[in-house]
């Protein structure tokens, strides 16, 4: 009876096998959606007519054996953007630099992505020219050598900026930085230049801010110098001369004694002193009762 049977039971083996092979040629399938992702689950007409959506699943999983579905699976995890970029900075340098953006698309989004944000080209479709816009309106308004120096200060610009513009939309900015700055040599050349030049003016500068101080120092001397003299002139000078007048006097004024032995001067010297100016001195005779 086994023998038999064994004949049939092959036969429906086959059968079964070359339906599933028959369904799976014209339309019949298990969509899978990896870890991470989102998937858009639609029906496929056979010849004619629009997708159909019928419904999202969330990876790891699969539908499960369905006639003529397919799946468009979206990866939501976050990932970096980056772009290249060329631009003349504020003082007409030009500069090459990277930007670096982490994008995500928001959780459960992927039927709207799907239906309004060109699916799986959403980045170049709808993100991409707004985001390289920003990053170069907030560049070029720094100058050349400042770009590195405000590059965070630049990267939180142009996040604030993107997020504003996305709020309502199903793209989320996580971070933003600004990298691998680079000038042409033409341009780190002309910046030597200058700097150098920078460096003899204001070595100049230095000299001629000494050579002002050494003047105003030797002013300041010769006036101090011109006011002593003055002093001397006004004040001192009149006291010494009395001084010195008075020596000359005193010895003119020699005494001498008379017949009888008493000491008699032969000039008597009458010298007013005064403390602004020297007196007239008086002069006499001596000898005389």
């Amino acid at each position: 009876m086994s023998d038999s049977r064994a004949p049939v039971l092959f036969a429906l083996a086959l059968f079964f096998f070359l339906a599933s092979g028959i369904a799976h040629l014209v339309g019949g399938s298990n969509p899978y959606t990896p870890p991470g992702s989102e998937g858009y689950v639609f029906h496929q007409p056979l010849v004619f007519g629009q997708r159909e959506f019928i419904e999202v699943q969330r990876g790891p999983t699969s539908t499960g054996w369905r006639w003529r579905q397919e799946a468009i699976n979206l990866d939501m995890r976050a990932a970096t953007y980056t772009e290249q970029m060329q631009i003349f900075s504020l003082d007409n340098l030009e500069v090459t630099f990277e930007v670096h953006a982490r994008i995500r698309l928001r959780p459960g989004s992927v039927r709207e992505v799907i239906e309004r944000y060109s699916g799986t080209d959403w980045f170049a479709t709808n993100v991409r020219r707004p985001y390289v816009t920003a990053t170069r309106e907030a560049v070029r308004t720094h100058d050349a050598f400042a770009i590195k120096d405000a590059s965070v200060n630049i990267g939180e610009t142009i996040l604030a900026r993107l997020r504003e513009e996305y709020a309502d939309k199903p793209f989320e900015f996580l971070s933003l930085s600004i990298g691998n700055i680079e000038y042409p040599s033409s341009v780190t050349e002309r910046v030597v230049a200058n700097l150098a030049a920078e460096q003899r003016r204001q070595r100049r500068e230095v000299e001629r801010q000494i050579a002002e101080a050494n003047a105003a120092i030797r002013e300041v001397r010769a006036r101090g110098e011109a006011e002593a003299q003055q002093i001397e002139q006004e004040t001192l000078t009149p006291l010494f001369v009395q001084h010195e007048a008075a020596d000359l006097y005193r010895a003119m004024a020699d005494e001498t004694e008379d017949e009888d032995g008493v000491a008699r001067a032969r000039v008597v010297i009458v010298m007013p002193t005064r403390a602004d100016r020297a007196g007239v001195p008086r002069i006499f005779q001596g000898g005389a009762q």
